[in-house]
């Protein structure tokens, strides 16, 4: 069955583009009756391939931004730091980069632990045991986080959300003020419709005046 693929690419020296690709069945016939390299598709195809082209869109303008706010020479003179930890190694990484800039200008950091997400993407799991175990690893991580962040002079304050709990995601930047706010990477993946991810990129809207930094 033939497939389409959209992706962002660099191929473009003045900027970044949108790569559609189609595989190599993709065979249709034209108006002369004669078969044309590309595929047919029904409204709701035509709709979903639009949606798609249109967030890419969206992501690729948005970075500019992004772009302007991660600045490396911009990230001296913190006050406060927003990290968010959701148990994987990303989230760990995330944290030491928000401990080490944070002892360089004795920021706080505000550290948002998500528990109760799919292995492997950042949505809310149908398993509660899911929720039972990933609450209990990130207590302790943040136990020995809290540890670490004292030896550095750095206060640590820890909040754990669940990641079904879709209003606390939204209200999560509600009042507050960060100089700086630190994310695995995957949370920049907000291609699903809904979920953690979407959610929080949403949210992230709010804060408009705040650095961002997606760790890898």
């Amino acid at each position: 069955m033939p497939q389409i693929v959209t992706l962002r690419t660099d191929s473009d020296p003045n900027g970044e583009t949108i790569a559609v690709v189609l595989s190599q069945d993709a065979v249709c016939l034209g108006p002369d009756g004669e078969p044309w390299s590309g595929v047919s598709l029904n409204s709701q195809e035509a709709r979903t391939l639009a949606a798609r082209l249109v967030a890419l869109a969206v992501e690729i303008e948005g970075q500019r931004d992004l772009d302007r706010r991660t600045c490396p020479d911009s990230l001296d003179k913190l006050a406060s730091i927003l990290v968010f930890h959701d148990g994987s190694e990303q989230g760990h990484r995330a944290f030491r980069l928000a401990l080490d800039l944070a002892a360089r200008s004795l920021a706080t950091i505000q550290l948002i632990g998500i528990f109760g997400v799919q292995a492997g993407k950042l949505e809310p799991s149908a398993l509660p045991e899911d929720y039972e175990w990933q609450r209990g690893w990130l207590g302790r991580l943040t136990q020995m986080y809290s540890g670490e962040a004292e030896k550095e002079g750095v206060e640590l304050r820890t909040t754990l959300v669940a990641a079904s709990d879709q209003q606390a995601m939204s209200e999560l930047f509600d009042g507050s003020r960060f100089d700086l706010i630190v994310f695995p990477h995957r949370v920049s993946d907000s291609s699903d419709e809904c979920g953690t991810a979407k959610a929080l990129m949403q949210s992230l809207a709010k804060a408009t005046k705040s650095k961002i930094l997606f760790c890898p």
